[in-house]
């Protein structure tokens, strides 16, 4: 019998391309070399965490290489206006979220941020098994589950339980208060497990 394939390999495997870093330079005019090396790095640590991320936000491998090229390019020009590289994650996933929904209203994906907000009654706040299951892998049944998510719950929950981020720094990223955020993180969470269950996946 044949092995079937494990969903977190296939995710493993979507790796953004080799040829990106050179791409990224070819698209930005040179600086100093100690400001190119400590590009460099930050390219390293970051390019394949902002890929992923992009590849979660609107599930199409090209899409989201193009999304996490377009960031690194954003972030290479505005790189002196980066305080300290421990603000970077931060800094980078701001750059990132905002490409990745300027990609989504360019493909009209993306519904007013409070739109229907009110349709369901306030869900538990706590991680239940969707968060889980969204943190461990992606198999075809939770993409098409996180992406008919409202935009703005997607976002909220992967850089939740997939990035690990706190309401506060989600409220940096996406200008809300830390209650907001947690009152968008609940709503994100019930209405994931809603579409979890149309996939058959219980939770």
């Amino acid at each position: 019998m044949d092995a079937v394939p494990d969903p977190e390999d296939e995710m493993d495997a979507m790796l953004w391309p080799s040829h990106a870093w050179t791409d990224v330079r070819m698209s930005t005019p040179a600086r100093d070399s100690a400001r190119e090396a400590s590009f460099e790095r930050l390219f390293a640590t970051y390019s394949q965490p902002i890929f992923t991320f992009a590849l979660r936000m609107v599930g199409d491998a090209d899409r989201a290489a193009d999304i996490a090229q377009d960031t690194f390019i954003k972030a290479y020009r505005k790189f002196d206006t980066l305080a300290d590289e421990a603000s970077a994650r931060s800094w980078l996933y701001r750059i990132a979220t905002n490409t990745a929904i300027d990609d989504m209203r360019r493909r009209r994906f993306l519904r007013p941020m409070g739109e229907d907000e009110q349709q369901h009654d306030r869900p538990d706040s706590r991680p239940g098994p969707e968060a889980q299951l969204l943190a461990s892998t992606l198999d075809d049944r939770i993409q098409r589950a996180l992406l008919r998510l409202r935009p703005n719950h997607r976002q909220c929950l992967v850089l939740s339980d997939v990035e690990d981020m706190s309401a506060h720094q989600i409220g940096e990223l996406m200008g809300m208060s830390y209650g907001a955020v947690r009152t968008l993180l609940c709503r994100a969470r019930g209405e994931m497990r809603r579409e979890l269950a149309r996939e058959g996946i219980g939770t």
